[in-house]
């Protein structure tokens, strides 16, 4: 992964500028979009949701309205059974009667069920049979599938032992059944009498029940577990809904031949029935579908538009930047009269004065070519002056070569010794070629400094040095150890009657390089030593002061490094040079 994203990163840091503001504006509407589409997303899920209980409320008001209705049939089916003619007769009609007496019979039961009949608008037909099975009914004419199935429902009434029992048949389409046995109350017998069964027009229940929601019809199915035994629209249309909802309620969209729908399902106690409310969804959110294409399209429209104006501003942009790139190009190759024909651009932008900037460099640049030619004899002129100011060091060098050899001869040691030195340090401090010396080069003139110093001050000069030997390679700035041995002989030794120690080492800790130079001198107070460290003490003569040389330490190596004083007064003082411990060769 880290691999795929530096690969990408690579290619996108060596692309034209055009084509990054090309990328970086197409990324930026990619997420635009990403941004709309989990917006519309949230919306419709949204949306969904408030359809969901509007729908819902439809539907559980819907089905209270329905199990209301049936309630009332079922107080009537309860007032039937209780009523004391229709009891009398059942029980009359138990025994042997008389033609008379059934005609008698039957007239009375049809009086009362022709009233009770009216009482509800939604009762078919009301149907009594006694236990001779001969039925006495009122209302208007059944459906056959009533006496199809006449003997299930007086099994099923049978069953339910005197409460009311509500049957339903796959083979009806429009009706539903309320069965109840009839038992005598007389003397608390109990003994049957007859069952009741009444048929139901619940689809012109259903038909009256509001059913529409934001203009969108929808369709009411009831089922009892996975058994539709009721639907406003033809059960082929609807065999592949999903009718085993484990919730209470709830919704899904459901696909019926090849049309998405919106599927409400409310579950009652009553009767142990589910509730669905069926409205097709594509015809309710057409509008939206709509605005969503719509939107879509635009934002697609208005990324080509802005693909269109970024690829022209770009290149309003990359082009003056393209032909400088050219300009350069011929520059890079040696031709410096590109000046002649790259006309800069007038724009105040970044772009137009990065144009007259390199524009006036050209210029500037024949100008120093043509300066060039002038001073190339100029130069010649002062080498050669240059050559001639050597005649005078290489005359006193072989001076006092002439004066050493003469000392050997007449075999004058501390002469000879002398000359040697001073011809050493002459020669290096003359000498321009190399800034940057081993630490060996530079002890090597403390030594000659000090064996021409041993000369004047003989024994009070007590000098000790302690080199490690893995730092004698290392790097340090030319003049800057021999200055301080100077230094502690001006201001230690000279300032002293008895012998003055000097002691210079060097050491290496870690990457560091540490060189001290300290002595048994006088030393310094606080002020002294304020006024040395500030550089308001100069020194005596023309010699080089700490300060220089701390400001040569900081120039090579850094302002981390420098020197570092310590004194006391009659305890001497101690000079520390620190810098970073390298080889002289990574210098070269």
């Amino acid at each position: 992964m880290k691999k795929l994203i530096l690969f990408i990163s690579n290619r996108y840091r060596n692309l034209k500028i055009k084509d990054k503001l090309m990328v970086f504006i197409s990324i930026i509407m990619a997420v635009c979009l990403l941004f709309i589409v989990v917006g519309f997303q949230y919306a419709f899920n949204s949306y969904d949701e408030q359809i969901y209980r509007k729908s819902s409320q439809v539907l559980i008001m819907s089905s209270s309205r329905i199990e209301d209705e049936l309630k009332n049939i079922e107080d009537v089916t309860f007032e039937i059974m209780n009523d004391s003619v229709i009891q009398n007769a059942l029980l009359r009609a138990k025994g042997e009667v008389t033609k008379y007496e059934q005609y008698q019979i039957e007239r009375e039961i049809w009086e009362k069920l022709t009233n009770y009949i009216g009482s509800e608008k939604y009762i078919q037909s009301i149907h009594l049979f006694d236990l001779n099975g001969t039925e006495y009914r009122a209302g208007r004419a059944p459906s056959s599938i009533l006496y199809e199935h006449k003997v299930e429902i007086i099994t099923k009434a049978r069953g339910g032992n005197g409460s009311n029992i509500w049957v339903t048949l796959n083979d009806s389409k429009e009706s539903i059944f309320s069965t109840r046995l009839l038992k005598s109350y007389r003397n608390l017998s109990l003994e049957r009498l007859g069952t009741l069964i009444i048929e139901v027009k619940l689809d012109e229940i259903v038909s009256e029940l509001p059913k529409e929601w934001d203009g969108q019809e929808g369709y009411i199915m009831i089922s009892r577990g996975d058994n539709i035994f009721f639907s406003e629209k033809p059960f082929a249309q609807l065999e592949q809904l999903n009718f085993t909802e484990s919730s209470k309620q709830g919704y899904n969209i459901q696909e019926i031949d090849g049309k998405n729908y919106f599927v409400t399902y409310s579950k009652s106690p009553y009767a142990n029935w589910t509730y669905w409310n069926v409205i097709p969804f594509g015809a309710m959110f057409a509008q939206v579908t709509a605005i969503k294409f719509f939107v879509l399209f635009f934002f697609l429209f208005l990324f080509m538009v802005a693909v269109y104006l970024v690829s022209k501003f770009s290149k309003r942009i990359t082009n003056p930047i393209e032909n400088l790139v050219s300009a350069m190009n011929h520059v890079q190759e040696g031709d410096f009269k590109v000046a002649d024909s790259f006309k800069p651009s007038q724009d105040q932008d970044e772009v137009g004065i990065l144009h007259r900037n390199f524009f006036h460099m050209i210029e500037r640049i024949n100008e120093l070519i043509n300066e060039n030619y002038e001073k190339q004899l100029l130069i010649k002129d002062t080498e050669f002056k240059a050559l001639q100011s050597q005649i005078n060091p290489h005359f006193l060098y072989n001076t006092l070569e002439s004066i050493n050899w003469l000392a050997k001869i007449n075999k004058q040691q501390q002469i000879s010794k002398m000359v040697e030195s001073l011809g050493y340090l002459l020669r290096n401090a003359i000498s321009l070629k190399e800034n940057i010396i081993s630490v060996n080069e530079e002890i090597e003139m403390v030594k000659h400094y000090v064996t021409i110093q041993k000369f004047r001050f003989e024994e009070r000069l007590d000098f000790h040095l302690s080199i490690q030997e893995d730092v004698k390679e290392c790097a340090i700035p030319k003049l800057i150890v021999q200055p301080l041995v100077e230094n502690a002989i001006q201001y230690g030794l000279e300032m002293m009657i008895e012998p003055c120690k000097i002691h210079v080492s060097a050491y290496q800790e870690g990457d560091l390089l540490f060189v001290v130079v300290e002595d048994n001198g006088p030393g310094m107070d606080e002020q002294q030593l304020e006024n040395v460290q500030k550089g308001e003490i100069t020194t005596k003569g023309n010699g080089i002061g700490l300060q220089n040389i701390d400001s040569r330490i900081k120039f090579v190596f850094g302002s981390s490094y420098g020197l570092q004083i310590e004194s006391r007064v009659n305890e001497g003082t101690k000079v520390l040079i620190v810098i970073p411990c390298k080889k002289r060769w990574d210098y070269v």
